[in-house]
């Protein structure tokens, strides 16, 4: 077992944009795509997801102190600290983290070939959310890795699941054909997102209110061209975050923001335009493998989450929710943590929503409010197996010790993964 967790640490190490390369090509071999095509299309896919987080991290690096200095200016505090993705040190680092990989694999295989999903969970590096969440549950469990491998396994073939349930959308709005994406609460946005729009689509009013960034640009012209609706986007961001009469630094400030914005809406779409360059004929490959052999088969290959965000209206709709989220988290009460680094997660929130808003800003926006609020209230009720889970991994002791509580929204306020605790909590 400890060359195995070895083993396993070794390759999670790699990061998510070499395991996705060194998946895809190995699934090329297997299902004979020729080994050309299955290492220009690894290698392809692998630098466009290292371009789009290389882009979504400047903007979100941007965007976070800006709305943290907003929330200071305004008098915005809260009892909890955002942690956010800090969650992935408890899903790599927590004992049973190999033993659940190898579990998944082989469920998710016998799956396959049960037909009991389309979805061929190849998405080796988005385990982490079911990891964590089996961290918690290890935690709340007084240290039972078999319960914690037992519900990160139940969480994460839910995303299967739900993967099978939503990959027909995002292949046909994203035009990348045979993918599935079946990681955590972004595949939960787009069940949310279901009865929501169907119910904004009956409002007189708002059902033909075209807010996508295309009839924004027929609309309003200039204002409609992603650099520069970003520009101005950012520059609005910037000056309730700084103020007008900050003086020259301000102004660099809220400029510069814009700028980021800018750039981010420019370059964003085409990082996701390479990783389709890259995937697409992989994944039609596979489809095409097999059709041929199995009549009344249908395979999604399951892929990261990024692949989501190359449509304009999903940073428009994030640009415009950050603000909003947090002034929501300040108001509402008896929610105990301002999200700040949890807003990390909302672009990916976003790519899961448009494709059943259409594109349209507008509709996103009421759709991702409204779901970020059980976020919101169960990110403060799991705050103490969260913290605990982070004591048990002797990580940030000294200041849990004094006090310190911990939470988040990704894993800490993600609905399904609450209701599993809440289960195997019975069992602690």
């Amino acid at each position: 077992m400890g060359f195995l967790s070895t083993s396993v640490g070794w390759f999670l190490s790699l990061g998510s944009s070499v395991i996705v390369m060194i998946v895809l090509i190995i699934l090329g071999l297997i299902f004979r795509v020729g080994w050309q095509k299955a290492v220009r299309g690894g290698i392809t896919t692998g630098v466009g997801l290292a371009g789009l987080f290389l882009v979504v991290n400047v903007i979100v690096g941007a965007l976070q102190p800006a709305v943290a200095e907003m929330a200071t200016r305004f008098g915005m505090t809260k009892t909890l600290v955002d942690v956010n993705w800090a969650d992935a040190g408890i899903a790599w680092g927590w004992p049973g983290v190999a033993g659940l990989i190898v579990s998944l694999l082989v469920v998710n295989i016998l799956m396959v070939a049960l037909k009991l999903t389309k979805t061929l969970w190849t998405d080796v590096w988005s385990y982490w959310h079911g990891s964590a969440l089996a961290g918690f549950v290890w935690a709340l469990t007084g240290g039972n890795v078999f319960l914690g491998i037992l519900a990160g396994v139940l969480y994460l073939v839910a995303g299967s699941l739900m993967s099978d349930m939503t990959a027909k959308k995002y292949q046909e709005f994203n035009d990348m054909p045979g993918i599935g994406v079946p990681c955590g609460t972004t595949v939960q946005a787009s069940l949310f997102a279901m009865p929501v729009v169907w119910l904004l689509d009956r409002i007189p009013g708002l059902k033909d209110w075209d807010a996508s960034p295309e009839g924004i640009k027929k609309r309003y012209g200039l204002v409609g061209e992603p650099g520069v609706l970003g520009f101005l986007l950012g520059v609005i961001i910037g000056i309730f975050a700084y103020g007008v009469g900050t003086g020259d630094l301000g102004i660099a400030k809220i400029l510069g923001l814009g700028m980021n914005v800018a750039v981010m809406m420019m370059i964003l779409p085409r990082m996701v335009s390479i990783i389709a360059e890259g995937i697409v004929p992989i994944t039609m490959s596979i489809v095409q493998y097999m059709r041929e052999r199995f009549k009344d088969r249908e395979i999604y290959v399951a892929v990261d989450c990024a692949v989501l965000l190359g449509h304009p209206a999903v940073m428009a709709s994030t640009i415009i929710l950050f603000p909003l989220l947090v002034l929501l988290a300040a108001i509402l009460p008896g929610v105990q943590m301002l999200p700040i680094a949890s807003l990390a997660v909302v672009p990916f929130w976003a790519g899961a929503v448009v494709p059943y808003t259409k594109g349209n800003v507008v509709k996103t926006v009421i759709v991702l409010l409204l779901y970020a609020i059980p976020f919101m209230y169960l990110s403060t009720l799991t705050a103490e197996s969260h913290t605990e889970a982070f004591k048990m991994m002797g990580q940030y002791g000294e200041q849990i010790g004094q006090g310190l509580k911990l939470a988040s929204w990704d894993m800490g306020g993600d609905i399904l993964g609450f209701f599993i605790q809440k289960i195997f909590g019975l069992f602690g």
